[in-house]
């Protein structure tokens, strides 16, 4: 006699962490804008903001980067501008060549920036 098993695969869903709905304060813009950033020491790697918020950003970069890592970041609007300066950015999640970083430290003057940025940008 042959008994059958199920071959039902987990459901990759089922863990609270997965299914709670992410509830952000200010919405996310998707953008295409250079970045470097660097973590202690003198390396600097170059990536892509894919979006945007007040509060944080995703960046694409073949760099790999942990969930923990803390990172200084330049975001460049666009040529022949002033970069905005996010002198502490934790990495909160890195995945497939992208990560997202949180705004903790950013200067009175870059903040004012970037929220002029993402008011022109449409967010």
């Amino acid at each position: 006699m042959h008994s059958e098993k199920s071959s039902n695969p987990p459901n990759p869903l089922s863990s609270p962490r997965e299914t709670r709905k992410e509830e952000r304060k200010f919405r996310r813009v998707p953008v295409e804008l250079h970045c470097l950033f660097s973590a202690d020491g003198p390396n600097e790697w170059s990536g892509t903001v894919v979006n945007l918020s007040r509060e944080g950003c995703a960046i694409r970069s073949t760099t790999p980067v942990q969930k923990g890592d803390y990172l200084h970041l330049l975001i460049f609007p666009c040529a022949n501008h002033i970069p905005i300066e996010v002198g502490i950015a934790p990495v909160r999640w890195s995945a497939n060549e992208q990560f997202g970083v949180e705004f903790i430290t950013l200067a009175p003057g870059d903040a004012t920036r970037l929220q002029d940025l993402l008011t022109i940008i449409g967010a």
